[in-house]
């Protein structure tokens, strides 16, 4: 099967999850698009508005325990600048300004598209506050489009903590986005985050709805080890089933309504690797 043929099988396999035994209707993925913003450490909230300086709750945001606080700060670098960027809340052990990449063409530095946390490559920037500057080396990074999760809704879309999805965004000009990295957790809000950028190519609003089409990267087999042996492939075709058959488990499980073709299905019979569907 050529690309577009394995899209559409695996597009109509999760529009299908909603009517498999045990299953109710998939949940909608509403969008959210995020300014450019700033996380702080202490250190660096003291440097930028004083000793003592807090984070004032402006406004919850929709992930649990984060919020706009009342601070705002300027990007410098030595080739341009960039005022009132936001401060969100609470404190970080690292000091992160996520931007989008035409923000980086204004502020002329190269940053990396990391997910939040991930500051390798990261460009540097200095913050100015209304007390002082603070020099944040290493803190700049593109924020990568991601989907927030809890246990329950991956479990609905048939998909796992790490593994990447395509999702098409239902706006005025419908985009379909690649490498969506999937992230979960019990605290999450179920969201699709993207930057301004990305929001503005499909003119789509916070609140659009999303529509996950497929898979798009899944960890290596070792990322999927464990007592479940638990991976998150919607389609194992044949080198899908080498890379899988490649590990120390003899036995996968994949989420119910998941299609593996003849070439895949005699990959993992000549590893002897056992299937069975949850």
């Amino acid at each position: 099967m050529d690309e577009a043929t394995i899209r559409e099988v695996v597009r109509r396999v999760i529009q299908g999850a909603a009517a498999a035994p045990g299953r109710g209707p998939l949940p909608a993925i509403p969008l959210e698009a995020s300014a450019r913003h700033v996380h702080l450490t202490g250190e660096a909230l003291a440097a930028l508005f004083g000793p003592g300086a807090t984070l004032g709750n402006k406004k919850d945001l929709s992930q649990p325990g984060e919020f706009l606080s009342d601070k705002r700060v300027k990007l410098v670098t030595p080739k341009g600048e960039i005022g009132n960027v936001a401060v969100l809340g609470p404190l970080r052990k690292a000091v992160q300004a996520e931007v989008s990449l035409t923000d980086c063409r204004v502020l002329g530095v190269d940053a990396p598209v990391n997910l939040s946390g991930n500051l390798a490559g990261a460009a540097d920037v200095v913050l100015v506050g209304d007390w002082g500057v603070y020099e944040a080396r290493g803190s700049v990074i593109a924020a990568k489009a991601h989907i927030h999760m809890r246990p329950q809704d991956a479990e609905q879309f048939g998909v796992m903590h790490g593994q990447s999805v395509c999702v098409r965004i239902k706006g005025k000009r419908p985009v379909v986005l690649e490498d969506v990295a999937v992230r979960v957790h019990e605290q999450y809000a179920l969201a699709l985050h993207v930057d301004f950028d990305e929001a503005n190519a499909c003119a789509a609003s916070s609140g659009a709805q999303v529509e996950i089409l497929g898979p798009g990267w899944s960890p290596p087999v070792g990322a999927c080890a464990g007592a479940a042996a638990a991976c998150g492939e919607r389609l194992v075709t044949e080198a899908v089933a080498k890379r899988l058959a490649a590990g120390e488990e003899k036995t996968l499980r994949l989420a119910r309504g998941a299609i593996i073709t003849p070439a895949g299905r005699d990959v993992l019979n000549r590893a002897g690797v056992g299937v069975e569907f949850v």
